[in-house]
């Protein structure tokens, strides 16, 4: 009878497991982080023009270009009673890593889609939130590398849009459009806790031209 009580009382928790969230599990801090928003700059962001939806050129007369975005990261408590606010508290943005995936299931990496990337970021801090709001924080990244348009599949793209007697592409082969996946991982500063942000936003690749 008491194998039945405690295989029940196990079976329970179980059930329970499941209806929590994931952020939830994964995230042990007082603190939930996510991306707010996600700007492109096709060229780089120095040069660019801010864009929900990036147009990224695989050529540019022999010279390439990466490709970067803003993003935008709030961080605020789960708790949001909670008044009192501590520096040990902060929470320092480390890396990110950019997946990039197709809706039609043909999200091979190297063959498909250019291969996922990883970076670190520039020790961007956010300060402890209160009861009052959320904090946030840009961090900017490169989206598209230098090298990934020197290799496949970005590389078969060149003129693919422009009129080459040499390019034996089909109608829609010349330009892929991809989501890219982008996490930002950070830690809690003093307690070394991590916590993550997801956020997706478009990406074509094709051979603009001028």
């Amino acid at each position: 009878m008491k194998s039945l009580q405690l295989l029940g009382i196990v079976g329970f928790a179980a059930s329970m497991t499941g209806c929590v969230p994931e952020w939830a599990r994964e995230n042990e801090t007082g603190i939930f982080m996510e991306i707010a928003s996600i700007q492109g700059f096709a060229g780089g962001a120095e040069g660019g023009t801010a864009s929900a939806i990036l147009m990224s050129d695989v050529s540019t007369d022999g010279t390439a270009f990466n490709d970067d975005a803003s993003v935008l990261v709030n961080i605020y408590r789960k708790n949001p009673s909670v008044e009192a606010t501590s520096p040990l508290e902060h929470v320092r943005l480390e890396s990110y890593q950019v997946r990039y995936f197709r809706t039609d299931g043909h999200s091979v990496e190297g063959v498909d889609v250019p291969h996922r990337i990883t970076g670190p970021l520039n020790s961007v801090r956010l300060h402890t939130p209160t009861d009052t709001g959320e904090i946030e924080a840009e961090a900017i990244i490169t989206v598209v590398r230098h090298q990934a348009k020197r290799e496949p599949p970005l590389i078969n793209l060149v003129g693919g849009t422009r009129s080459n007697p040499g390019n034996f592409l089909f109608p829609g082969q010349a330009m892929i459009t991809t989501v890219a996946e982008i996490t930002i991982y950070a830690r809690q500063v003093t307690t070394g806790e991590p916590l993550s942000a997801t956020g997706n936003f478009q990406v074509t690749f094709a051979d603009f031209g001028d």
